[in-house]
């Protein structure tokens, strides 16, 4: 059989299909497994630490911002698909804002009904769950169809998930303050502010943190993502994310600048950022100039 050589432009078309995939799947193997990172956009290297480790749960210790932590951590539920870490990280904030005082109505579609020969009735739930989280009122913020890309928004296209003002708008369904800061300050400035609010909420028990922000800048699987907060440790100047995609990433420490970056990242036309939510009751200070 008669050899044939391949065209020149095919040859370098083949060489750089061959290279894009080598790319590829060196940042998938990267990040693939559970608990395994790329190093940070920002940083040029792995900047996060397990929280479970021996050096996480040392600074978890000398922490001096973990007040949120204790009261997080016990309503934490990881996101039931994809698309709810905005459900999520809402749901669980709610439930540390909410379950010590008795304030949450029983939700009807986790209750279990009894059958009549032990008495009838149902036994209630009395705690925010992701299946239950939307209702009439988060309708008029996005309907639940939209939100799970079963339904096309308004203007005809997919809009999935929940971006910052969303995220906000749904708390507030729930009948929370909710306060969202866009991350498009200058870094030196966005930075500062960024950790005065993390200290201003953290280490006291009436406001909880969620921030919005692109998970693959700094090293873990994803894109987009939604998670709260539970703790600052000064020290290190790193934060600790309560990851509710639990099918992909642990718990994180991460240094305060590259999360702050990561939030400086555009979803749709407008910047991610945070929210920081309470009952209203207590003002916080040095958080910036609320949206």
């Amino acid at each position: 059989m008669k050899n044939v050589r391949p065209d020149l432009g095919v040859s370098f078309l083949l060489l750089f299909l061959s290279l894009t995939v080598t790319v590829s799947s060196s940042f998938a193997r990267e990040t693939s497994g559970y608990g395994h990172y790329a190093p940070s956009a920002y940083s040029n290297k792995v900047v996060l630490l397990d929280w479970n480790t021996p050096d996480g749960l040392s600074r978890l210790v000398h922490a001096s911002y973990t007040t949120d932590f204790y009261q997080l951590a016990h309503h934490y539920q990881p996101q039931q698909n994809g698309l709810y870490c905005g459900v999520a990280s809402s749901v669980i904030v709610l439930n540390a804002l909410r379950a010590g005082r008795r304030e949450i109505p029983s939700q009807q579609t986790q209750e279990i009904s009894v059958p009549p020969i032990w008495g009838g009735g149902s036994i209630p739930y009395t705690l925010y769950a992701q299946a239950s989280f939307f209702d009439e009122h988060t309708e008029q913020v996005k309907p639940r169809a939209v939100v799970e890309f079963r339904a096309n928004a308004a203007d005809g296209k997919p809009n999935p998930g929940l971006m910052l003002q969303e995220l906000r708008d749904m708390l507030e369904a729930h009948g929370v303050d909710a306060r969202a800061q866009y991350a498009d300050a200058d870094e030196m400035a966005g930075v500062v502010l960024f950790r005065e609010v993390l200290r201003a909420t953290l280490g006291e028990s009436e406001h909880f943190l969620i921030v919005n922000y692109d998970s693959q800048k700094i090293g873990q699987a994803g894109g987009g993502h939604i998670s709260p907060l539970g703790a600052y440790d000064s020290a290190s100047d790193s934060v600790l994310i309560l990851d509710v995609s639990g099918q992909f990433n642990p718990w994180v420490w991460t240094p305060v600048r590259d999360l702050y970056l990561a939030m400086h990242t555009q979803d749709g036309a407008k910047y991610r950022g945070w929210v920081v939510v309470s009952e209203g009751s207590t003002p916080l200070t040095n958080t910036g100039h609320p949206e």
